[in-house]
């Protein structure tokens, strides 16, 4: 039996070529959905969401695993390219990997679009109380709550404490830290994926070099020592964004952000017209 496509749709229609957009570490590939919007009715977007988010599967903890399943996806519904990618955070590593295997397979790809991801390099896992903090803290930024609560919450826990122990205090809290409907089933659920994307972010070790086209985008409050993309791409254009890893999907800093991934999509249409004609 077939696996069921990972893509969603964003925005469909248009006559530009498609744009796949990789899902972040929560494996939501509608976090994009306002993205695909303010790059404009002739621009088809899709997303690609995780296994095991919304499908009942199992979730996949190697970016390997991960490039390959979406690029399955991919290939069914565009068999040949060019190709347009487009990753924040972990999705644009598994972008970034899913680019080369697609250029090594004799496929084009006329602009990969990396938003305030890192150069993969090797780390250690982060303690549990660590990672259940950036879930929680992943959740409540998407909700528009503030993480104090979070913070005071989780202060007391010791670094090996369980995720069923969080998710007791979490649902005691009635509301303070997250909405009441996300219960421990659902919040177990997230955090399966969430948890097997974070091991394969900082499991991977990176293929080498990328000859293609890079288009950066980088939080200014992210760390410049982890997106040194340069050492791995030549090709990059890189910009700066005013904000953090999440405030730059909000405001002014989004406009700039949405503005500058149009621009580069125009770009790679216009390298592409000779050929196309």
């Amino acid at each position: 039996m077939t696996d069921p496509t990972t893509l969603v749709p964003l925005r469909e229609g248009g006559t530009h070529p498609p744009l796949y957009c990789v899902h972040p570490v929560s494996g939501s590939g509608y976090v994009y959905a306002g993205l695909a919007e303010l790059l404009g009715p002739q621009q088809p977007s899709y997303g690609f969401e995780a296994p095991g988010f919304d499908d009942g599967g199992a979730p996949l903890n190697s970016i390997e695993a991960l490039a390959e399943r979406h690029l399955a996806s991919l290939r069914a519904a565009r068999p040949r390219g060019p190709y347009l990618l487009l990753g924040w955070s972990l999705g644009g590593v598994v972008a970034y990997h899913m680019a080369q295997r697609l250029v090594a397979a004799g496929e084009e790809v006329p602009l990969l679009v990396l938003i305030d991801a890192t150069v993969p390099r090797s780390f250690p896992l982060p303690p549990e109380k660590g990672l259940l903090h950036a879930f929680l803290r992943d959740l409540v930024t998407a909700t528009g709550e503030r993480p104090e609560a979070l913070d005071a919450l989780l202060a007391p826990y010791p670094d090996d404490v369980t995720a069923e122990a969080v998710w007791t205090a979490v649902t005691a809290a009635g509301g303070e830290v997250l909405p009441e409907e996300f219960d421990e089933e659902f919040l177990q659920e997230r955090y399966d994926v969430f948890r097997a994307h974070a091991e394969a972010l900082y499991t991977y070790e990176h293929r080498g070099p990328y000859a293609g086209r890079v288009l950066f985008l980088k939080a200014a409050e992210s760390l410049d020592a982890r997106t040194r993309w340069e050492t791995l791409a030549p090709r990059v254009e890189r910009h700066t964004i005013t904000g953090d890893h999440d405030s730059i999907w909000a405001g002014e800093a989004f406009a700039t952000l949405a503005g500058l991934v149009r621009q580069g999509l125009a770009q790679a249409r216009s390298a592409l017209a000779p050929a196309e004609g």
